[in-house]
């Protein structure tokens, strides 16, 4: 393992971790002053070697079952768990055990420094965790269970291990590198989408249809309009200037047009319906333009989310106040989700805030509630320990349900000068082979000078699920939303062998976009190569939501016994993306999840994005989804990033504005691998402003560079962290972070790279240079 450093960094000081060793914290289960179990479920052997456990029954997909007790774990401690552990038919009922390091206070994951699932064995074999525990006092060393499951745990042992992480520091005055950090990305090709060609059809009035602002629904009447364009092969659809209500659950369905426009003319489009059924829906189109209209929702009859304010918690109930309603028009409103909310800002994201759900799902069972006033509900529900009277949370009534506009299978599309004040669930879908489209000058923000409008679209603003690629997104503003600004990916899934040439998928892998002809690869569950990669000869279901798959070649065997492969359908592949001269702030989640290839993301502005600005990611779950088939040829330069976590959210326990790396079998979780499926990455000229943590978390990935950007940190924290402003780096090659500039601040003591020795290789630091003041 080869590092290369310079003499200035030696000069300042080359800073290591302790690395003594450490006394064992625990061995079996013999001590019960150590740990706390889960009697209902599991009880220790009468030698307190083995921890037998058993499920079976329990409503519930989630039981803790056993955990250290508070104070038994160091703060910012690393330590190395051994057991052996076996589960009776792995994988049949999609059970395993789930470790986690957690503060015991905590009942959520946003604090886990460590998420590991095992148990794919009937017979007992050898697990070995390595983790580090957080800034709080509390964290705990944690077995839970997924699903029904008879299994056990034997020969625990807890030890304190010594460091392996290494740090580089920023200096002040430091020399600039000169040395090579090629090869760099080149980012997305430039390309052209096409606009409608002139032709000889006419222009259409929707007005003709009965499209009126006199209407009690529209919605038919604009169906119908669209319906004779594409009859009549019509090249306009124009609307008139004004409001029009669409209140009936259909959808305007723009299917197989070609040249054609649909001009709103400024009409704003306002929807209140109720099933899960988009607005608009565009499919199977070429060179096909919207533009110049807005969608707006019924906001007096049915609000899409409420400011409220906790005012009393007791066991087992919560009230909530309506702080801008004396009378909240809707009793019977749905409460999906409760996040917390910044006065200052007027949004979601506040310091150490949490999300909760409560009726996340259309579907979910409504718990009990009462109205005590007009604006005070009291609600039933469990699981209230982190409440407490005065916080402030925005509460959604609405989450995945109608959506604005859909699209699939098209070719040179175009949105532009498109308002999306507000709609129930995403702003924009995307699925399918769509290529070739762009959004131009769209603004998803609520209208100027409106009150009670703490959300515009409910999930994501922009939701790419699969597509063939070559989107631009410019101009656009992006913002108060409940989910990411956008979030594009390809979807995957995990499958095992069964036969010669066959593969049985698992419950939860996508495969609505597979079919016979379909090119499928297969990747080891670490994202290493098989070598396979072959056409689907058929697809058959065996049971609802599994699928066996057969091929004409001979399907190999995995690198690990028993591990699943991970499937990549070549149908789809979301690349060649330019994101540029946009605004993405104060939404929920994150700013851009990237999850292509060949993707450049430059002068844009993102502000208080609630969990961090950019994550890069590939993943695979056994229980929910699956995404991304690696991320590689991506430019991220010229941007401004100014307080992008607001609430702190962390990998490894390591608060960060970027992500780089993976999640397996589980999302999030610690589990990493040494193949770098994310690769050849560059983030340059960019300004961070107020980072609440690292700059960025890197790992599984390889040729990632940092170069010539800026770091800012004049505002304090409630929770200051000894690593703001610095990066991490773990299971990663050829890592190259140099000639960044840091502005010096008592807010971030130790700017510069944090890495693991052990899992890292080829890391180049050089010429971060700390200065007393920079001209921003």
């Amino acid at each position: 393992m080869i590092y290369r450093t310079f003499l200035s960094i030696f000069l300042a000081g080359f800073t290591a971790f302790l690395t003594s060793a450490a006394p064992i914290i625990m061995e079996n289960f013999a001590d019960p002053a150590l740990f706390e179990v889960n009697t209902r479920f599991a009880k220790i052997s009468g030698d307190g070697q083995t921890l037998e456990v058993d499920t079976a029954g329990t409503k519930n997909s989630w039981n803790w079952i056993w955990r250290t007790k508070p104070g038994l774990l160091k703060p910012s401690t690393r330590y190395t768990a051994t057991f052996r552990c076996r589960v009776e038919e792995p994988l049949k009922h999609n059970q395993f055990f789930h470790l986690l390091s957690r503060p015991f206070s905590a009942d959520h994951p946003e604090f886990d420094t460590m998420r590991n699932n095992t148990g794919d064995s009937e017979t007992f074999r050898e697990v070995t965790l390595n983790f580090r525990t957080g800034e709080k006092s509390d964290y705990s060393f944690q077995i839970h269970t997924h699903n029904e499951l008879r299994g056990a745990v034997t020969s625990l042992r807890l030890v304190e291990t010594g460091e392996s992480e290494k740090f580089i520091p920023a200096i002040t005055g430091a020399a600039p590198y000169s040395g090579s950090v090629e090869p760099l990305p080149a980012g997305a090709l430039e390309f052209e989408v096409e606009r409608p060609r002139p032709h000889a059809g006419t222009t259409v009035k929707a007005a003709d249809f009965g499209f009126s602002e006199s209407s009690a629904d529209n919605t038919g009447a604009l169906i119908r309009a669209v319906e004779h364009c594409r009859k009549i092969g019509a090249a306009v659809l124009e609307l008139a200037p004004g409001r029009y209500r669409m209140t009936a659950a259909a959808t305007v369905d723009f299917r197989g047009l070609r040249d054609f426009t649909f001009d709103g003319k400024g009409a704003v489009l306002f929807f209140q319906k109720q099933g899960r059924v988009r607005n608009f829906r565009i499919s199977e189109c070429e060179r096909v333009l919207l533009r110049n209209f807005s969608f707006d929702w019924d906001w007096e009859a049915d609000p899409l989310a409420s400011l409220v304010e906790v005012v009393r918690v007791a066991p087992g109930t919560i009230d909530f106040k309506f702080l801008e309603y004396e009378d909240f028009p809707r009793k019977d409103t749905r409460i999906a989700v409760v996040s917390s909310y910044d006065p200052a800002t007027r949004s979601v994201g506040t310091e150490d805030g949490f999300d909760r759900s409560f009726e996340f799902n259309a579907s979910s069972p409504r718990l009990k509630r009462e109205w005590l006033a007009g604006n005070l509900l009291r609600l039933h529900a469990g699981n209230l320990n982190l409440f407490r009277p005065g916080q402030l949370f925005r509460m959604q009534h609405y989450y995945y349900d109608m959506d604005a506009i859909g699209m699939d299978a098209n070719r040179h599309l175009t949105i532009e000068d498109v308002n999306i004040y507000s709609c129930a669930g995403h702003a924009f879908t995307v699925d399918g082979e769509q290529q070739y489209w762009q959004l131009r000058r769209v603004r998803i923000a609520p209208p100027a000078g409106t009150a009670r409008r703490p959300i515009t679209c409910t999930a994501d603003h922009l939701h790419i699920a699969r597509s063939r690629g070559f989107l631009k997104v410019e101009e656009c503003e992006f913002s108060l939303g409940a989910d990411d600004c956008i979030n594009i990916h390809d979807c995957t899934g995990t499958a095992v062998k069964s036969g010669p040439n066959s593969i049985r998928t698992r419950k939860n892998a996508n495969v609505s976009g597979f079919r016979a002809g379909a090119e499928l690869e297969l990747r080891n569950s670490d994202y290493s190569p098989t070598g396979f990669r072959s056409r689907i000869e058929t697809i058959r279901q065996i049971e609802p939501g599994i699928r066996e798959i057969t091929f004409r070649e001979e399907v190999p065997e995995p690198s690990r016994p028993g591990e699943p492969f991970v499937m990549f359908n070549w149908r789809f592949d979301s690349r060649n993306i330019i994101i540029r001269n946009n605004f993405f702030h104060d939404n929920r989640a994150r700013g851009l999840l990237l999850l292509g290839r060949d993707i450049t993301v430059e002068n844009n502005h993102f502000r208080h994005n609630e969990m961090g600005a950019i994550k890069i990611e590939t993943g695979y779950t056994f229980n929910s989804w699956s995404e991304g088939y690696g991320v590689s040829n991506v430019v991220i330069r010229n941007n401004r990033f100014d307080t992008v976590n607001p609430r702190g959210t962390a990998s490894d326990g390591k608060a960060r504005d970027i992500y780089i790396g993976v999640y397996m079998k589980l999302d999030p979780s610690s589990e990493r691998t040494d193949y770098p499926i994310l690769s050849d990455i560059l983030f340059e000229g960019n300004t961070f402003r107020d980072s609440f943590g690292l700059i960025a978390f890197i790992s599984s990935a390889t040729n990632v560079t940092f170069r010539n950007n800026m770091f800012l940190n004049p505002t304090g924290r409630c929770r200051e962290l000894p690593y703001r402003s610095a990066f991490f780096v773990t299971h990663s090659q050829n890592i190259k972070i140099v000639n960044n500039r840091y502005q010096e601040s008592s807010h971030a003591p130790h700017p510069g790279v944090y890495y693991d020795e052990k899992s890292v290789s080829g890391l180049i630091v050089a010429g971060n240079t700390v200065q007393s003041a920079i001209k921003y």
